[in-house]
């Protein structure tokens, strides 16, 4: 499978694959050809399959679990090498693959990764989620009096919809009676440009209706922002984020430059407001914990609605083969008494688990001065625990 826009129905579905007395590799290249040449994929693909290689033989797994490592690798190597091109608006290559039981699947996304390679019991997700959280479908109306184009922004990519036109004209004076048919000529104009609107206004609902966009901006005039406002539905109301100072003429890398620029700003307010809503919840004794300790204790009792966590924060711990419960450290699972193996992250298999639990994961971006407070890690909880 090939996606350039990678879906949380991708993710959901690598969450299923849960193959038992296997490892998954999970490859991530950053493919940007604005800091790596495409003549360096080919080498920086052997250097971090090698280097896990070196890195896995010292560790103790069955031989047969590192034979079928060692022919994931090799087909990942010779995907990179003979199959892959970069097309598009291509900035990441993800690649997860288990050769026991024929798995391999490619996703080219349009956001760069950072490079490495992670092998596990369970495909390597959490850069995905990440991506996932930190980029919204956007819909770009940019509108005057003539002229309507509707843009749909999601991860960087840009996608065009049908355009609008009016057949208003320009501005006739008129004198006529004491300035009569000018005024008339007014009015039928006004008249067109708001029928103009309503057709507009009703081609976004339509495409909210199909498309769920999560924010809208409108690119216009000032002056013409209160005219067109109160004409969308009800139900974009709320989706309406502001207005944009670029409208249907100016060139689509200025349109693309504002939208994401205004993206990023609505994603820092984001990320402070649940920040400060966890961090008034956790002081008044509500529903709400920080901490690994506690977050970990909280995902088997299925108590962990939203997952908060710092977008770099890694840790080694372990993970139950047979009940899933998490931990930081060696020993046999404390729910069941069953063997734990070691995984590379447990944080990622927290935000697994989390998903599987039909929660919400919130990254939030390292450096914001807040995430001290929740010790980088927090949720909120559907229950005391």
């Amino acid at each position: 499978m090939d996606n350039n826009i990678i879906t949380i129905e991708d993710v959901r579905k690598l969450l299923e694959f849960k193959p038992e007395e296997a490892l998954v590799t999970s490859f991530y290249l950053n493919v940007d050809p604005r800091h790596v040449p495409a003549s360096k994929f080919t080498t920086l693909t052997r250097n971090l399959l090698r280097e896990k290689q070196q890195s896995l033989e010292k560790e103790d797994w069955p031989q047969g679990l590192l034979d079928s490592v060692r022919e994931d690798f090799k087909k990942i190597e010779n995907f990179v090498v003979n199959h892959f091109e970069l097309k598009g608006r291509v900035r990441g290559l993800v690649i997860i693959a288990d050769a026991a039981h024929d798995f391999f699947q490619v996703y080219r996304i349009a956001q760069p990764v950072k490079s490495r390679v992670v092998v596990d019991p369970n495909p390597y997700i959490r850069p995905l989620v990440a991506i996932l959280d930190e980029y919204h479908r956007l819909m770009l109306v940019l509108l005057d009096q003539r002229e309507a184009r509707l843009l749909e922004v999601y991860m960087g990519e840009i996608l065009e919809h049908k355009a609008y036109y009016s057949d208003v004209r320009g501005k006739v004076k008129e004198g006529g009676w004491y300035g009569l048919e000018e005024r008339r000529i007014e009015r039928s104009i006004k008249n067109k440009v708001i029928q103009h609107y309503q057709r507009v206004a009703d081609a976004v609902l339509e495409h909210f209706r199909v498309g769920h966009f999560e924010y809208l901006f409108i690119g216009m005039r000032a002056e013409d922002y209160s005219l067109f406002l109160p004409l969308l539905h009800s139900y974009l109301q709320p989706r309406v984020k502001g207005r944009l100072d670029i409208g249907p003429k100016d060139h689509i890398n200025t349109i693309i430059e504002a939208a994401l620029k205004a993206e990023r700003e609505i994603e820092e307010e984001e990320e402070n407001k649940i920040l400060e809503n966890l961090v008034e919840t956790l002081n008044r004794g509500g529903l709400a914990i920080k901490g690994i300790d506690n977050v970990l204790r909280s995902i088997p009792l299925g108590a962990c609605q939203v997952l908060v966590v710092d977008d770099d924060y890694h840790m080694p711990g372990y993970v139950c083969k047979d009940c899933a419960y998490l931990a930081l450290e060696e020993g046999n699972c404390a729910f069941c008494g069953k063997e734990a193996l070691p995984v590379e992250d447990v944080i990622e298999e927290a935000m697994e688990e989390v998903l599987l639990q039909r929660g919400e994961i919130k990254h939030i971006a390292t450096d914001n001065p807040r995430l001290e407070e929740i010790s980088h890690i927090g949720a909120f909880l559907r229950y005391k625990i």
